[in-house]
């Protein structure tokens, strides 16, 4: 089946659920036809991996239409040129099906493949609504698309879709609480494949490497683990910081480690690229998830979580609902408080105060990597959504 996939007013290359999701689906048999946006460096079309990229600019050589596409997207939540680029993608580019993937575009995909005849699927990151209400954002933004506005779309989206894509079980519970068909609600998660799990688990450090690789945003909850530092410092003076990434509570995040006069025990190294972002993970002792809980992080999963454990190395992660599952689940590591820097110190002093658990620890994690937690394990669920599409066109 040859798969249109939606990445509206996003670049790629890269984006990691896309070409996972290629990677996947390639092998058995359907091809990845990836829409996303463009602009005058780019070439229009270009093939990254497995994926066909179609870059689309919306009204290139008119700045008032592209604002007028924009305004009627603001008010209708449709944009006019992005959805005349998804029903291209099917009349020109041979997609078969549309799948669009988080929420803001749902609208846009759905009508256009009513209007073209081809299924539509939903591929759901995060509870987008709940996120919306986190995000930094323009006044004019948070006025036409608010979270109430966003939880509408959703519940109008999941009802007409043919198929929607969560990341988690806590998601797909969400969104069958909220009248969601369970029948075509599909769990396909964030693992990785068992090819980033080194043949030979990277050894532990002696010290106290803590590490953290992502997003930088107040809901990750990295202010958590800065001002848990004194603590853990106080009894191991060996212990070092290191945060891995860029955001919106960067500068935040330095001024908070500044008065608390941590600057030879934090590192910010700002965004790297994945392989250099890697290297820190796996030079750390415990790898760090510290998200806070709210109803976006209690119904979606971050890929670094199992890249961590691909590289042995063990994880502290909050409490939220997922997180705490999967680790508990894979004895992978600690679970701590979310929001609380003691409850943060003291898991971490806790699991570095015992090499062995540490050892058990990653052991674990890196064992699930390579079975039930491994993207080859979750690929079936996605081969089999497209092969049921498939079949139900023939």
């Amino acid at each position: 089946m040859r798969v249109g996939m939606i990445l509206a007013n996003v670049p790629f290359p890269p984006d990691i659920r896309v070409e996972k999701e290629a990677d996947v689906l390639s092998p058995a048999g359907h091809d990845v036809l990836l829409l996303c946006r463009g602009n005058a460096s780019e070439p229009a079309e270009e093939t990254v991996g497995n994926v066909e990229v179609r870059r689309h600019r919306v009204h290139p050589r008119s700045s008032f239409a592209r604002r007028l596409d924009s305004l009627r997207f603001l008010v209708t939540l449709d944009s006019p040129s992005w959805r005349g680029a998804m029903e291209r993608l099917v009349t020109i580019h041979g997609a078969e099906v549309l799948h669009c993937h988080d929420l803001a575009y749902a609208r846009s995909a759905l009508r256009a493949g009513r209007n073209v005849g081809v299924p539509v699927v939903l591929d759901f990151h995060e509870n987008y609504p709940a996120a919306l209400r986190l995000w930094r954002r323009r006044t004019l933004d948070r006025i036409l698309f608010s979270g109430h506005r966003a939880e509408s779309l959703e519940r109008e989206s999941v009802r007409i879709a043919d198929r929607v894509i969560v990341v988690v079980d806590e998601a797909r519970q969400r969104l069958i609480a909220n009248r969601g068909e369970p029948g075509k609600i599909v769990v396909f998660g964030n693992t990785e494949s068992v090819d980033l799990v080194p043949a030979v688990a990277p050894p532990l450090p002696e010290t106290l490497n803590l590490v953290y690789v992502g997003g930088i945003a107040p809901h990750r909850g990295l202010e958590t683990a800065v001002a848990a530092m004194p603590r853990i410092l106080a009894e191991r003076p060996d212990a070092h910081l290191t945060i891995v990434g860029d955001g919106v509570s960067l500068d935040e995040l330095r001024k908070l480690s500044e008065d608390l006069g941590l600057e030879d025990a934090v590192t910010f190294t700002g965004r790297l690229p994945k392989a250099a972002a890697m290297e820190h993970v796996i030079a750390s002792t415990i790898a760090l998830v510290p998200h806070l809980r709210s109803p976006h992080t209690e119904a979606t999963v971050p890929h670094k979580l199992f890249q961590y454990m691909a590289f042995s190395r063990p994880v502290l992660v909050s409490d939220c609902a997922p997180l705490k599952r999967i680790v508990e689940a894979t004895q992978s590591g600690a679970v701590f408080e979310a929001g609380s820097p003691e409850d943060f110190a003291a898991n971490t002093l806790k699991l570095a105060a015992n090499r062995e658990r540490l050892l058990a620890a990653g052991k674990a994690g890196r064992a699930a990597a390579l079975t039930d937690w491994s993207l080859e394990s979750e690929s079936p669920a996605l081969v089999q959504l497209y092969d049921q599409l498939q079949n139900s066109r023939t």
